[in-house]
């Protein structure tokens, strides 16, 4: 299939693109189901850091990428936000775009602005990012921790439900949805590989509080001397 052969060809390219290691960071990335809201837990975790590194300032990145991404390009954010929700265009829109668009930029073009901001952020260090494929574009750089909160799915659609304030089956449609996009958006960098290759640290946000899950990374941080 033309998507099978297209995600290949990005996942060869993007290996090739991702740094290799190397003396840089400390860099912590935080991968998120759907509903697993992780902003909060990632400002926790800066905190903590950034009063023990005492002369280090810590900083989260996530949503700065796209403004950043586009600022790069050229473009509107809106121009490139498709590829964020994972809405990848057919080879004929991109086709027909590139003759009526005064500004045309491809998703391959997009994708190598994601990973040439993500890595520089990287390998500045001290950062901690969230989402945007963090964890397959930083994963050379030695000084890096990689985590993924889940949770089951009844306890994603509740807190959708709460947030929100929208029905049982709205919600699960909306998780449904965006669970597609972002495991698209993820398949084009790493491809089939499992998550036991791409994090270090796996944690259920259903079980387990956000002071539970910033105490046990910044103990694995402090531990692999981030600070």
């Amino acid at each position: 299939m033309i998507e099978d052969t297209l995600i290949k060809y990005m996942t060869s390219r993007l290996e090739k693109e991702t740094p290799t290691e190397k003396e840089v960071g400390p860099v912590i990335t935080l991968s998120r189901e759907y509903g697993c809201y992780a902003s909060h837990i990632a400002t926790l975790l800066n905190e903590r850091l950034t009063e023990s590194s005492k002369k280090v300032k810590w900083t989260v990145i996530s949503n700065e990428i796209l403004q950043e991404a586009a600022k790069s390009l050229e473009v509107n954010p809106e121009k490139i936000s498709h590829l964020f929700g994972a809405n990848e265009k057919q080879f004929l829109g991109d086709l027909v775009e590139s003759f009526s668009s005064k500004k045309y930029v491809s998703d391959s073009s997009i994708k190598r602005a994601i990973t040439a901001i993500v890595s520089s952020h990287a390998e500045q260090g001290n950062v901690i990012i969230v989402g945007r494929a963090g964890c397959v574009i930083t994963k050379g750089i030695a000084k890096s921790l990689h985590v993924r909160i889940n949770a089951p799915l009844d306890w994603r659609i509740r807190r959708i439900q709460e947030r929100f304030s929208i029905s049982e089956a709205a919600a699960k449609k909306q998780v449904a949805d965006i669970d597609e996009k972002r495991n698209l958006f993820m398949s084009f960098f790493h491809g089939d590989k499992p998550e036991t290759e791409l994090f270090d640290m796996i944690f259920n946000r259903g079980k387990m509080s956000e002071d539970e899950i910033v105490n046990s990374i910044f103990n694995i941080a402090l531990s692999r001397h981030f600070i």
